[in-house]
């Protein structure tokens, strides 16, 4: 989920349960503690493979969550104390550092579900259980849920309703609308006649209430459908077929980031091509992350579209005709990183 609407909800679950005059730095504390699962972002910077890698499992699990949490109220803590300092003597004593620590608690556990109905999927139960899994009800960012969780508040804090109530509305709001979402998913899946059992990912479609994207991997090809509360087939959209691996693409699940790449990204595929006159590039990618040449028309029979060569995501190496590796790569639209192979 997007950060916005993680602060907007981990503020209102706190502020819905305390009926006293909001605290700012309670209200820091949730607001903190709600991003604090995200500071694995970091990571990104040594490479998004490793970071993508990383973020299915440590701080978007509840154990690693939790301790995000506790930083984050343990950083509101002393700058509390700071800031009493600075007032004086009459300034008023900040909260109890167990008051900060359920605050941020709070708002780093909504981080997780936010997370799992979003269609993240996430070894929640981590480092105990490895298994990952997904509530895919709405979209990242999506602007039906923004408009509840974040315009809810707005309006109810203009027509000057009180925190705790307003927070308690908007609360409710997005559990409505989620158990809403989450009926109709059910019927499209119904409908369609899709057993989740054997499909390996469901997502929804961004800005849309009725409609969800379904993810497929056998022997030959990844395939993308689209299916509909509304019922009828499956409609598939995007199809890659899987060719035997060649030499080159067999050596480059060695270099670590596609061992990164490929340990949490299920549809994934490579493509083989010259990069320069003496090399060659192998990437991989993942269904996930592209598109059809033609924008994404699906065909109304159900048959199978041209194959994509629009991904946004791509990573692997480049390789010297001689099959040694020169390089790492991931590439992120126009943003390229590199480092040596091991």
């Amino acid at each position: 989920m997007d950060p916005v609407t993680h602060v907007a909800i981990g503020r209102a679950i706190v502020a819905a349960a305390r009926d006293e005059p909001w605290d700012r730095a309670v209200g820091a504390a949730a607001m903190l503690g709600a991003l604090s699962p995200d500071v694995d972002g970091a990571i990104a910077f040594a490479g998004w493979d490793r970071y993508v890698r990383a973020h299915q499992f440590g701080t978007h699990s509840i154990a690693g969550a939790f301790a995000a949490a506790a930083a984050a109220a343990a950083l509101v803590a002393a700058i509390a104390r700071v800031l009493r300092r600075r007032r004086g003597r009459g300034a008023a004593p900040p909260p109890r550092f167990t008051t900060l620590l359920a605050a941020a608690a709070a708002g780093a556990m909504s981080h997780i579900a936010l997370d799992l109905v979003s269609g993240a999927r996430i070894a929640i139960a981590w480092p105990i259980v490895s298994g990952r899994v997904s509530l895919p009800l709405v979209a990242m960012a999506d602007p039906w849920f923004v408009a509840i969780s974040v315009g809810g508040l707005l309006l109810l804090r203009a027509a000057r309703v009180r925190r705790s109530i307003a927070s308690r509305g908007v609360v409710a709001a997005a559990a409505v609308f989620l158990a809403i979402k989450a009926a109709l998913l059910a019927a499209a899946l119904q409908r369609a006649d899709v057993h989740p059992s054997a499909v390996s990912a469901v997502e929804a479609r961004w800005g849309s209430l009725t409609r969800w994207y379904v993810f497929e991997r056998t022997s030959d090809v990844v395939r993308a459908s689209a299916i509909s509360s509304g019922g009828g087939s499956p409609v598939t959209y995007l199809a890659q077929p899987l060719a035997p691996e060649s030499p080159l693409v067999r050596a480059s699940r060695s270099l670590d980031d596609v061992g990164n790449f490929l340990a949490v990204h299920e549809f994934a595929f490579a493509a083989e091509t010259p990069h320069e006159a003496d090399r060659i590039a192998v990437m991989w990618s993942d269904l996930r992350y592209c598109g059809p040449v033609d924008g994404g028309a699906a065909a109304e029979d159900g048959s199978t579209p041209r194959v994509t060569a629009r991904c946004g995501v791509w990573v692997g190496g480049t390789y010297e005709r001689s099959g040694r590796a020169i390089s790492e790569e991931v590439r992120i639209g126009n943003v390229v990183q590199r480092r040596p192979p091991p």
